[in-house]
């Protein structure tokens, strides 16, 4: 097996340069050398054209985000060329970006005064911090006129204070994906428990699959796992209320400690593969585990919809299965609160010309943007109206619109430091460098200081 691993995970380094990557937790592939000196190009000269007016009269927006992937890329510019043609005095700079360097280049730019008219997010602290700040524009009044047309699911990403800060473009959740011939193969059946699940593991086991793919060298993989657990342990509330400093909740609320002891007891009994924590989900080590059948399931994203059918169209057809994550019994979690998050744009406070801003916004939110999204990227965007014709799709779609309760992915909703905790502190429980109980009382500890305002 562990021959297996490694060649599967150098074959996954080989294709790097070609495999998209992961959005809702909105994760992306590394690109090459040239496209980021492209990219960083790209960005200055935007920049230097922010709120500026050639001697036509003209208009120039600048657009930073993170739709990397050739499709989703397809799919802006088509957007943005529908938006300039309806307002020819109106100049768009789109500037694509990588996931992680997105955020320090924009943090630096709203630190220097030099952000970009329109941004994303997703949502919860990291998007609080720029609002208390005053760097982003109140649009809550006009995201109110058309709120209609969102999934209250997708639109609640980006509530602050009662206010809407940014409008949806993407959402979904994140589901357990498996592959539907070795389930044939074995006789197994989708699990509705976790003691169900578990058994399914073992079976994968003993015939020689590993039962879950994870490539967790990023944190974050592994992450969404522990919020699974966490959240079918101690249910939506237990969260919130350790969140909100409510009553005597905290972060060592006994539902995160048993999520922490029940991965470290999956990994004693290698559900996962050998050194999980060293292999790269975004330059496609675990799906390639999941694709080539050695692993039977992966915890991702709603966009690995769109990443398999993209890297392996005939699995993506004949394999690919999901389901939601099971429940536990006993747990305090119910099956309709569930794990996923999305992106949203924001209007920079110092924006020259918010009404044009708002409405190249609204242009990239809108059900023509939405259906296009879903036919060319197969991505969900939590937007209504959208004829999905891809049954997987309409699987994910049907998670979100049948939620009582959407859990923001952690280091998305905590502030930022007790959110990079929370992805080290998981990172450390599946490479048993850490107990259930140090890792909960150090996210305590945490929480204590930047949660007690």
């Amino acid at each position: 097996m562990k021959k297996q691993l490694l060649a599967c995970i150098l074959a996954a380094s080989m294709m790097a340069g070609t495999l998209a990557g992961c959005g809702g937790s909105a994760q992306e592939p590394g690109t090459t050398a040239a496209q980021d000196k492209s990219r960083e190009s790209a960005a200055a000269d935007g920049q230097d054209k922010k709120n500026q007016k050639d001697g036509n009269g003209d208009i120039t927006l600048t657009l930073w985000h993170i739709e990397n992937d050739a499709k989703r890329l397809e799919v802006v510019k088509r957007c943005i060329e529908r938006f300039e043609a309806s307002h020819p005095n109106v100049k768009v700079e789109q500037v694509p970006m990588e996931n992680d360097p997105y955020k320090t280049k924009l943090t630096t730019a709203m630190a220097a005064g030099e952000e970009p008219d329109i941004f994303i997010s997703w949502g919860g602290g990291w998007l609080q911090s720029f609002v208390e700040e005053g760097k982003v524009l109140d649009i809550d009044q006009n995201v109110r006129e058309i709120s209609d047309i969102y999934h209250e699911s997708a639109l609640s990403l980006f509530e602050i204070d009662e206010k809407y800060w940014a409008v949806p473009f993407r959402a979904g959740a994140a589901p357990v994906y498996y592959n539907t011939k070795i389930y044939e193969e074995l006789g197994l059946k989708v699990p509705e428990t976790v003691d169900e699940l578990e058994a399914n593991c073992q079976v994968l086991k003993d015939n020689g699959i590993v039962p879950f793919a994870l490539g967790n060298s990023s944190q974050w993989p592994g992450a969404l796992t522990f919020i699974w657990l966490s959240l079918r342990e101690g249910g939506s509330q237990t969260f919130l209320d350790a969140f909100n400093r409510t009553g005597n909740a905290t972060f060592e609320d006994e539902s995160f400690i048993k999520a922490g002891q029940r991965i470290q007891d999956w990994v004693k009994k290698g559900y996962y593969p050998e050194g999980a924590n060293g292999i790269n989900y975004d330059t496609g080590g675990s799906r390639m585990l999941f694709y080539s059948g050695q692993a039977a399931h992966i915890v991702q994203t709603n966009s690995f919809v769109a990443n398999c059918k993209s890297e392996q169209p005939d699995f993506y057809e004949n394999n690919l299965g999901l389901f939601n994550y099971p429940v536990i019994e006993g747990g305090k979690g119910k099956a309709d609160e569930i794990l996923g998050g999305g992106n949203g744009y924001s209007i920079a406070a110092s924006c020259e010309h918010p009404q044009e801003a708002m409405e190249l916004v609204k242009a990239l939110t809108d059900q023509e943007y939405a259906q296009d999204m879903s036919d060319t990227a197969g991505i969900l965007t939590g937007i209504k109206g959208v004829d999905i014709k891809d049954s997987k799709l309409q699987q994910m779609e049907d998670l979100l619109v049948n939620a009582s309760y959407m859990q923001n992915f952690y280091d998305q909703f905590l502030p930022t430091e007790l959110g990079n905790l929370h992805k080290q502190t998981t990172y450390d429980l599946f490479g048993l460098t850490t107990t259930p109980e140090q890792a909960a009382a150090d996210m305590e500890a945490q929480a204590q200081k930047d949660l007690a305002k």
